[in-house]
């Protein structure tokens, strides 16, 4: 009985310490870069593709974001996930989720007030 308590307890500790390295960071290389990306929806008319721009959204390295396609920008929050995705709270993209595609700095942005099924952001600068 004390053999598996002692067990039990060594594992518990383990897996402690190995989720809290996993969930403290997120890797270097899935980390966004900060700075404007543009973001666009894409629609299929006459046998071509006609791209219209939906403003911009601004990262910040306090984990603060700036959605510019208003007269007033709107600010929020977003986070990192393990897999590189942003995920916002506050703002214009509320409950958003910019999903980080196979094209360095790019992501599919999707969230509940959009008007197109999905955006195309990618990365134009500081």
């Amino acid at each position: 009985m004390k053999k598996q308590l002692l067990i039990t307890g060594i594992s518990c500790a383990l897996l402690s310490v190995i989720s809290a390295r996993l969930t403290a960071q997120t890797p270097q290389a899935l980390m966004p870069k900060m700075g404007k990306y543009g973001c666009t929806a894409s629609k299929y008319r006459g046998g071509s593709y006609e791209y219209i721009p939906h403003g911009s959204f601004t990262l910040n390295a306090d984990g603060t974001y700036f959605y510019s396609g208003f007269e007033k920008p709107s600010k929020g929050k977003y986070t990192v996930d393990q897999s590189g995705n942003l995920l916002f709270t506050g703002g214009y993209l509320d409950h958003g989720k910019a999903e980080k595609i196979d094209r360095p700095d790019k992501f599919f942005l999707v969230f509940p007030t959009i008007p197109d099924n999905r955006w195309t952001c990618s990365y134009v600068g500081k």
